[in-house]
């Protein structure tokens, strides 16, 4: 790890242009004369910053705990952003790593939102995954007076045993009157990935997932159970109407030959509002097998082709059907369907 203090000239004004922000700029609680006497007598050191940061850590492992065991989780995550952010001192700028529609959580309620889940429909509760452990490695720490800076690594180990999820930071931090550190900065992000590339076995335990969940919403509908959602989950696992425009030429559609919004593909697989709709999903199918002619991959992008064959639950003979599909995947580094296009074979 890199190490700087007694930081002056180009690297001290590098310093203060991102702390000052962060800190001195910000609306500030505290009266001018005690905040001039901190930023003489309560100099942070490097331990402190370790040691913080050790603790931090500690306190997210502890509140997936107490989420686990049936506790009171909301207080434990309220006692961690207390202890360790400054949003009682000075506007805290908050960058979270799953963070987007909501990307900047300038307020309390929205910092608790993101640790545990609450009124920001993105927010799952990341202390509450839950995790195990949070290793540390600092690239650098800079220090001025009673403000801080550190950039570097962190790693989350799933409590379920899981491979650790690497994680990028920079966090500024303050030490208040009392002498107390708080974070004024949290930025963190997941490492940048040049193409995030599909491999073929992806693409092939996608299709074969897709097709189960073809044979699922069959299977719903046949229990009399609630098939619209299971459809619903379908097409948000899959297809990437979320992402932008979507070309799905679904097989047995000829009045409204394509669809282009995911209120129209919920018709083509259950029915609904387009007359020709009967319910592709729910004819119901008992298996779907892929043979594909080939798959092309280029960086986050791929497509297939070929013949897949959907057996009817009652017995029947396959029905084959061409394909092609082309998949992207997401920010989240998930797969999903930007084109489909299904037909039935050519007969003379």
């Amino acid at each position: 790890m890199k190490r700087f203090k007694g930081i002056s000239t180009i690297l001290g004004a590098a310093f203060v242009a991102m702390t000052l922000v962060a800190c001195s700029n910000s609306t500030s609680s505290e009266p001018a004369a005690e905040v001039e006497a901190a930023e003489l007598t309560h100099v942070i050191t490097e331990e402190e910053v370790l040691e913080f940061q050790q603790s931090w850590g500690e306190g997210i492992v502890h509140i997936g705990e107490v989420y686990s065991e049936g506790g009171d989780y909301e207080a434990a995550a309220t006692e961690h952003i207390e202890r360790f952010y400054g949003y009682d001192m000075s506007e805290v700028l908050f960058k979270p790593t799953l963070a987007r529609e909501e990307r900047f959580r300038g307020t309390f309620e929205s910092a608790l939102s993101y640790f545990i889940g609450g009124d920001i429909a993105e927010d799952k509760g990341f202390a509450i995954t839950p995790w195990s452990d949070v290793r540390w490695e600092n690239e650098g720490v800079l220090i001025e007076g009673n403000k801080a800076v550190s950039m570097g690594v962190y790693y989350f180990t799933p409590a379920n045993g899981g491979e650790p999820v690497e994680v990028e930071y920079t966090f500024t931090f303050k030490k208040n009157t009392d002498g107390d550190m708080k974070i004024v900065l949290h930025s963190s992000h997941l490492p940048f990935s040049a193409a995030q590339a599909i491999t073929e076995e992806e693409v092939l335990e996608f299709q074969q997932s897709w097709g189960e969940g073809i044979v699922h919403i069959g299977e719903v509908y046949s229990e009399g159970g609630d098939y619209e959602a299971a459809a619903v989950e379908h097409i948000e696992r899959f297809y990437g109407y979320d992402m932008g425009e979507v070309l799905f030429k679904p097989t047995l559609a000829l009045e409204v030959r394509h669809r282009g919004t995911f209120e129209e593909a919920l018709s083509y697989f259950i029915g609904g509002d387009i007359a020709e709709d009967k319910g592709f999903a729910i004819t119901p199918w008992s298996d779907v097998r892929w043979e594909n002619e080939g798959v092309k991959i280029e960086g986050n992008k791929a497509v297939s082709m070929g013949v897949y064959y959907f057996t009817p639950a009652n017995g029947g003979e396959p029905v084959e059907v061409e394909y092609s599909f082309a998949y992207t995947r997401n920010t989240d580094g998930d797969l999903k369907i930007t084109l489909h296009s299904s037909h039935l074979p050519f007969s003379n």
